[in-house]
Parts: structure tokens; sequence; C-alpha cells
């Protein structure tokens, strides 16, 4: 099983479509974790922003957001805390990247765990920082994603 983080902007897509890019490959990423090909971390930051996009972009009622927060964590099992390590790690990413922190802090995990990281940001893929999804998945044929593009 080869581990990976994703961050937020792919794991919505694991729990709505409406205007998302990449749903194909972000739904052969769940597959493929659901099959154990692959393991998918989170951060504890991936389940404040969800949630935040659940209950504020979504409007999705309190019980509704939570229940799929629950499902996140069954998915994914427990989220990854920042080291003192990765908190300074991605203080510096931030600055040299001209990143926020909380994406920066995603990277700077993904260093730490000298794993991949799978994400649907801009200034992260510009940056080298990770990898698109479509990327991913096609790199580790975990799907075909050629009707996605």
């Amino acid at each position: 099983m080869i581990p990976l983080i994703a961050d937020s902007s792919v794991l919505i897509k694991w729990f709505h479509s409406e205007g998302e890019g990449e749903l194909e490959p972000a739904h052969a990423l769940r597959q493929a974790h659901v099959a154990e090909l692959v393991r998918v971390h989170i951060l504890d930051l991936t389940i404040y922003e969800l949630g935040n996009t659940f209950v504020r972009r979504l409007h999705q009622s309190a019980d509704e957001a939570a229940d799929r927060l629950d499902d996140l964590l069954l998915l994914c099992g427990p989220a990854y805390v920042l080291s003192t390590a990765w908190r300074r790690d991605a203080a510096d990413l931030a600055q040299k990247h001209q990143l926020t922190f909380y994406d920066a802090a995603f990277a700077a995990a993904a260093r730490g765990l000298g794993v991949s990281l799978v994400s649907a940001d801009r200034q992260l893929l510009a940056g080298g920082l990770a990898e698109s999804t479509t990327d991913y998945v096609e790199r580790m044929r975990l799907g075909d994603t050629s009707q996605g593009r």
C-alpha cells in the first residue's frame, strides 16, 4: 500500500461533485484507497477546512457536515497533527512560495513523511510541491482518467 497525503481540494470531491473538476481521478483515488492500493492520509487541518466548506459554502446542515466528517475519518483514519519540524518547514515553504501557512502545512507534512501530496491547489502545483489528482492517478495507474481531462 502506497501512502500519500491528499488535501481538502481533492477530498471535497469525495463528497461533492457540483462545479468540481477532476472528479473522475478523485473518485479513482478514493476507490484505490478503499481497495488498499494506496493509503490516503489527512491532516487535522483537513477536518476544519472541509467542515467550513460543508457548512458555509455548501450550506449543509450541522448534522450533514458532521456526518461527512465522520465518514472521512472512518475512511482515512486519524488525522496527522503537524510536528515542530513540520511547522517550521511549513513556515519556510509559505514564505518561499508565497503560500498560506495552511497550504504549506500539507506540503510540509508530505515532505516530512516522504510521500506525495495530491492537490488541486494551483499554487502548490505551480511550486512543484504537489501533484494533481489526474497526474497521480495516471502515474500510479489507478484508473482510466483520459476522459476526465
